[in-house]
């Protein structure tokens, strides 16, 4: 019998690995290998990052120690499509057997420069307020101080190192195949395409209707698409 090929996903600023179980379910055919950041989730004790190269260096890692020799993919969301494509550029950069296809989504390729000039309480108010907007937060937790006590130094971490990565200094021109899920009111088309100066090679957009966190919606439709990419 044929390995079911592996997926190596990584969730949104602030998320878990378990963000993906949803998906999981929809793909009994794929191997899904939800990497975990530090501090988050089942490695919530861990110290979280002080910069993108010590997140990716890291999710580099476990890519290696859970890679089994056989086809797979890489998926990020939202943030994780900056994880996926650093991931991306040390897997080219140490030559090791390539992925046959990478999935990002709700993610366009924009430096966060706005967010440079923030005082640590602008950027807290800042992401509070996209994190909500996003639809992250139970309406019933959105005045909950125990809950932001909780969850608030995960998301200022994580913007605070995705603030200061910069897009135009990214290295990686690519042919390997690559789709691109988005929604016109978050991530638009016309930031989106942007994607295509990194990839180089066949990609495919889709759209769908939702907030940030449209695969809670759309979730059995992105899964049929990732099926038939990776050839399962």
């Amino acid at each position: 019998m044929k390995d079911k090929p592996q997926l190596f996903c990584c969730t949104f600023a602030g998320g878990t690995a378990a963000f993906f179980d949803i998906i999981e379910k929809e793909l009994p055919n794929i191997d899904l290998v939800k990497l975990e950041y530090a501090g988050h989730g089942c490695r919530r004790k861990e110290p979280m990052y002080q910069d993108f190269d010590a997140l990716a260096d890291d999710m580099f890692s476990r890519f290696k120690e859970a890679y089994s020799c056989r086809q797979y993919g890489l998926m990020g969301y939202s943030m994780g499509s900056i994880s996926v494509v650093e991931v991306l550029r040390r897997i080219i950069s140490d030559k090791l057997m390539l992925p046959s296809h990478v999935f990002l989504a709700a993610h366009e390729p924009h430096t966060k420069a706005e967010l440079l000039d923030f005082t640590p309480d602008e950027l807290d108010a800042w992401v509070k307020e996209r994190t909500i907007q996003f639809g992250a937060v139970p309406e019933k937790l959105i005045n909950n101080r125990p809950f932001w006590r909780t969850y608030l130094p995960l998301y200022r971490a994580d913007y605070s190192i995705i603030r200061a990565y910069q897009f135009e200094k990214l290295d990686l021109k690519t042919e390997i195949p690559a789709t691109f899920f988005y929604s016109e009111t978050d991530t638009p088309l016309k930031e989106m395409v942007f994607w295509k100066n990194y990839f180089v090679g066949e990609t495919d957009f889709y759209r769908f209707e939702g907030n940030h966190f449209f695969i809670q919606e759309h979730i059995s439709k992105m899964a049929k698409i990732i099926q038939k990419k990776l050839e399962v």
